[in-house]
């Protein structure tokens, strides 16, 4: 079964190339390596005979994979990469000070557990929220294994196969639509690739510099929405106004 979950999670190669291109060009693409490195490391950790090291390996790259689109604003992307490695480097001291094998103790674990949570949970209230659930359901099998839980085997191989198709479930959550209008359109493009921290960071600007030109229009979690029986503003004024917010992060425009 080993070979049958890294077969499985071979194929999301293509959905992690697909999210590559998709966020080339934008403040993302560090993080978007960091995912690929996490997603080679859960790859090594279906096939591998170790387990306890593998499934440690792979949970510490996806929680620093998290971390990194939390720091994914231009100028400063570049340094937060030395933030998330030096987090690596503090995740792996239990394998460093076993010499090889992951010599676990509760703080390390709950350590853990709550980087990779941080991560998880700033796309649960975007379109992957189907992606989340699914990778969420299969690392907290592994997290619950490591922790020492006991999780049977038809379980366990549950939990490994939602993880291996996560990457697809979260390609196929983008192949939806959204949004009718050109500004609707980028900020749901922003608020499902960003998530929910500096998605909503965004909106509150957007709603400033809107609140300070005096139009009737305010950003929800969901769109724009105009306040009745007053003029809005072109698309053209606020599509520049929120371009504007978002020229830190990388717009749509520079993902093309």
């Amino acid at each position: 079964m080993q070979a049958a979950y890294s077969i499985l999670a071979a194929t999301a190669l293509y959905p992690l190339w697909r999210a590559w291109r998709a966020n080339r060009g934008t403040a993302l693409e560090h993080a978007v390596l960091w995912a690929a490195a996490a997603w080679a490391a859960w790859l090594a950790a279906f096939l591998s005979a170790d387990a306890a090291l593998g499934r440690y390996l792979a949970l510490s790259l996806t929680g620093c994979a998290g971390i990194a689109v939390l720091g994914a604003r231009r100028p400063h992307v570049g340094a937060w990469d030395f933030v998330v490695a030096s987090l690596l480097l503090i995740l792996l001291l239990p394998v460093a000070q076993g010499w090889g094998w992951p010599a676990l103790s509760p703080p390390y674990l709950a350590f853990l557990a709550a980087t990779v949570v941080v991560g998880w949970l700033n796309y649960l209230p975007t379109r992957l929220l189907p992606a989340a659930l699914a990778f969420g359901a299969g690392a907290g099998a592994e997290l619950a294994k490591l922790c020492g839980a006991e999780v049977s085997g038809t379980l366990l191989g549950v939990a490994r196969c939602l993880t291996a198709v996560s990457p697809w479930v979260g390609l196929a959550c983008f192949a939806r639509g959204g949004g009718a209008g050109a500004v609707d359109r980028e900020w749901l493009w922003f608020r499902d690739r960003f998530g929910v921290v500096w998605g909503q960071r965004s909106r509150e600007q957007f709603n400033r510099a809107a609140a300070n030109a005096g139009w009737p229009v305010a950003l929800s979690w969901q769109g724009l929405d105009f306040a009745p029986d007053k003029a809005p503003p072109s698309e053209e004024e606020l599509l520049a106004t929120f371009r504007a917010v978002l020229k830190r992060f990388g717009t749509k425009e520079d993902a093309l």
